[in-house]
C-alpha cells in the first residue's frame, strides 16, 4: 500500500491546467492538517513546531516537482 502511494507521488503528472492546483492543494491540506491536530494534541507550541518540521518534507516534494520533474514547462 505504501508502495503504491510513493509510487503514485513519484510518478503523477496531470495535464498542463491541473498541475499548480495541484500542486497548491498538496503544499497547503497537509501542513495545515498537520498542524492542527498537533496543535490539539500537544499544545500550541508543539503542535506549530511539528507542523513546520512536518512541512518540510512536503515543500522539498513540490519543489522537486516544479524544477527537477519540469512542471512549469509544456509538454
Amino acid at each position: 500500500m505504501i508502495n503504491k502511494i510513493i509510487n503514485f507521488l513519484k510518478y503523477y503528472k496531470p495535464s498542463r491546467e491541473w498541475r499548480l492546483p495541484f500542486l497548491l492543494l498538496v503544499s497547503t491540506i497537509p501542513p495545515t492538517l498537520l498542524t492542527h491536530f498537533a496543535c490539539a494534541k500537544y499544545g500550541i507550541s508543539i503542535g506549530v513546531a511539528i507542523g513546520f518540521f512536518g512541512s518540510i518534507p512536503i515543500v522539498i516534494y513540490t519543489c522537486w516537482k516544479i524544477f527537477m520533474d519540469d512542471w512549469l514547462e509544456d509538454d
